[in-house]
């Protein structure tokens, strides 16, 4: 999926003090590249005199001509771009690659008794629709912590969430791994609001899965399972 035969190469140099710009040394000459994350990337990743790729920017009126796509880890690539993590899992659903997800209509960003899901699968029948929150991490080790910041967002949504389930509705909470080295995620119980109302969801039937993905040969495809522990 989301083939693309110009990727270009480079050696990242540093991230600019505004958050979606980062120094990239292309061909011998630096350029101002864009960073298409909300969150500043050195919060995950150490990219400095690392091989990244870029994407050329479509338009005329752009600042920069490329957008930092991944970076090389241990000869693999991670993916940077957390934005496109709900169409990565869109274009899973529709391929089939996740089991035990289909329906008769998928659709992003609809809102639900004053929720906002990023997937929604309307089912056959009466039966309530399917909704899938999605969220995406980027590490370069084994096993990595998640959440990795404290989120008032996240909090407010699994409030939701719960609602929904003692609604009636099936939901999924999708963590994707944007890297492939990534075999486990811990739950942090750190965070114990978030921790607790997670289990307070599961209990009451949401289903918490993990996968990642890989890039090869110009293509983002299913990498494997991804374990989930700290759940009790």
């Amino acid at each position: 999926m989301f083939n693309n035969d110009s990727y270009i190469k480079g050696v990242f140099v540093e991230e600019s003090k505004n958050r979606f710009l980062c120094i990239v040394l292309i061909e011998n000459e630096l350029c101002e590249c864009y960073v298409p994350s909300s969150s500043r990337i050195e919060n995950y990743l150490k990219l400095k005199g690392r091989e990244v790729l870029l994407t050329a920017n479509k338009g005329t009126n752009k600042r920069t001509k490329f957008s930092l796509f991944a970076v090389k880890y241990y000869n693999k690539y991670i993916l940077i771009n957390l934005n496109m993590v709900d169409q990565i899992v869109e274009t899973m659903i529709i391929d089939n690659k996740i089991k035990k997800l289909s329906g008769t209509r998928l659709k992003r960003e609809q809102t639900i008794e004053g929720y906002k899901a990023d997937i929604m699968i309307e089912n056959h029948g009466n039966n309530k629709a399917t909704i899938i929150e999605v969220k995406g991490i980027i590490s370069a080790f084994r096993e990595a912590r998640f959440p990795s910041v404290f989120s008032e967002r996240a909090i407010v949504q699994l409030q939701k969430i719960k609602g929904l389930l003692q609604r009636g509705y099936k939901v999924v909470y999708l963590i994707v791994s944007l890297s492939p080295i990534l075999k486990k995620i811990n739950i942090d119980s750190n965070f114990s609001q978030y921790h607790s109302l997670l289990l307070e969801c599961i209990e009451l039937g949401m289903e918490l899965r993990s996968f990642s993905v890989s890039f090869n040969e110009g293509r983002i495809e299913y990498k494997q399972k991804v374990s989930i522990i700290n759940l009790g």
